[in-house]
């Protein structure tokens, strides 16, 4: 029986990425996309479009629910688009992405693509590294030698091997499937030793007899920056009122995730018509850590990893990436958020300014 509700919600969890993914080509790039602000309607609502994943945004949708953005002027268009959303950036489709990792965007950036990096939403996924029940794993090191279905793109994980002088390609035997469930069965099937999960499919990861979590990405790097949040650059330097904006409305949602979580799963399960205990598996695990900051000493680490495992091809000499990371923006939309709201909960905006520094400067 329980076997059988299992494979109904997961069902059920599969039809929500399948009509997120197919009812993206309804919308007309012609039409979307935000007007370029001028003094003269700098004070009209600036209209935005955004990539919405299959496990959405909760921090946009607070913003929506509790109103924040229609307080700083701003309308944000949700457009379901699971895959492909930092080529849906890039073509004009929508105008932010933030469901695609970090990889994938700064690789984009690295090879001259227009597009810059203006925010964050998820600082860490609730991803865990799954095995069989008599798996044994102490460190990364229990990587090496090891058939496991990930890519070297998981910095999260390979980081430190990689300054040890590990050489991933030869130390490692990596697989890929074509979902995360096709993963977790090969693990108990002996076929693999290990595997990297997303954050979507944790319950079925608590739900499955014969697996165990060895491990979470963020236990062996804190902090990694899983999803960055990217817009075109020329869109940026165009709309940066509204980039400021967006941040600080965003801001303050991530201020009552952290005091109404339960809240927002109910939110998250209304928006996504999913299973209540689908959202909650990954939601309300601690593992689970979002947040609208840049990050950009994370993000250039991140950019030193990619070269070391040739992640970077064709790199465009005349772009710096630290130049596509807009953390002034979103410095500038900190300090106005801790001006309006900072009485409001002291401690959490001191957070977010003392987060701010340890990880921008």
């Amino acid at each position: 029986m329980k076997k059988r509700i299992v494979s109904i919600l997961l069902v059920a969890a599969m039809a929500v990425s399948l009509v997120a993914c197919g009812s993206s080509s309804s919308s007309d790039s012609s039409d979307k996309g935000s007007k370029k602000e001028t003094s003269s309607d700098s004070k009209e609502t600036k209209k935005v479009t955004w990539a919405q994943g299959a496990s959405g945004n909760v921090l946009v949708s607070i913003a929506k629910d509790q109103g924040y953005f229609d307080e700083v002027g701003v309308e944000v268009e949700e457009i379901p688009l699971d895959d492909g959303q930092v080529e849906a950036v890039r073509t004009g489709q929508v105008d932010i992405a933030s469901n695609s990792g970090t990889w994938e965007p700064v690789q984009a950036i690295a090879s001259g693509d227009d597009l810059a990096i203006i925010g964050g939403f998820m600082l860490t996924g609730c991803m865990p590294v799954v095995a069989r029940e008599d798996q044994e794993w102490k460190s990364p090191e229990d990587f090496l030698g090891s058939k496991m279905a990930d890519t070297k793109s998981r910095y999260a994980l390979f980081h430190d091997l990689v300054d040890e002088g590990h050489d991933l390609d030869k130390e490692i035997t990596f697989t890929q499937y074509e979902n995360d469930s096709e993963e977790i069965q090969a693990v108990l099937k002996g076929e693999i030793d290990y595997a990297t999960i997303g954050t979507g499919r944790m319950y079925e990861v608590e739900h499955t007899d014969g697996l165990k979590v060895v491990t979470y990405c963020s236990d062996v790097t804190p902090n990694y920056s899983c999803c960055r949040m990217v817009a075109r650059d020329s869109w940026v330097k165009e709309n940066k009122d509204t980039v400021k904006l967006i941040d600080e409305a965003l801001i303050r949602a991530m201020c009552y995730f952290e005091s109404h979580r339960e809240d927002c799963v109910d939110l998250m399960v209304k928006q996504l018509n999913a299973n209540k205990e689908y959202v909650e598996a990954y939601m309300l695990n601690e593992h689970y850590r979002i947040n609208p900051d840049t990050v950009k000493n994370i993000v250039m680490d991140n950019y030193d990893y990619m070269v070391k495992v040739g992640g970077i091809e064709n790199p465009d000499k005349s772009v710096k990436l630290e130049d596509r990371i807009y953390n002034d923006l979103y410095k500038e939309a900190l300090d106005e958020a801790v001006e309006k709201w900072g009485d409001e909960d002291k401690d959490f905006y001191d957070n977010a300014v003392q987060f701010y520094q340890e990880n921008n400067e």
